[in-house]
């Protein structure tokens, strides 16, 4: 058969004195610890619970941020890409103007082609 060994009496010495527990004091002094460190524990989940959402609230602002300034350059850059393709589209209008006349007619409709281009 197996023995429980049960303890009744918990002595210690420290610097400030020497003291004895027994029985029914050991157990609450047990649980009050426990108690404690649960305590302890919910504190530290709820305080890190709380940072995490001040973190993440942080970075949500900063990547709504940062897509602002993404959007913005892109439009940006379509406006300047554009530009370049309408003025490359003029360009094509007027060389295929100029290429539709005869040789020795091009050079006197230049400016014509360039202002029908336009």
């Amino acid at each position: 058969m197996a023995t429980d060994t049960v303890i009744e009496t918990v002595e210690a010495d420290t610097v400030l004195g020497k003291y004895k527990i027994t029985g029914a004091s050991l157990n609450n002094l047990a649980t009050f610890v426990t108690l404690m460190g649960v305590v302890l524990l919910c504190w530290v989940f709820y305080g890190h619970a709380d940072d995490a959402k001040k973190s993440g609230k942080e970075v949500a602002i900063e990547l709504r941020d940062t897509n602002k300034e993404i959007a913005k350059v892109l439009k940006e850059q379509n406006k300047e890409i554009t530009d370049t393709l309408r003025e490359m589209a003029r360009a094509t209008r007027e060389q295929n103007c100029l290429l539709s006349l005869p040789q020795d007619q091009r050079q006197r409709n230049a400016e014509t082609c360039r202002r029908i281009s336009q």
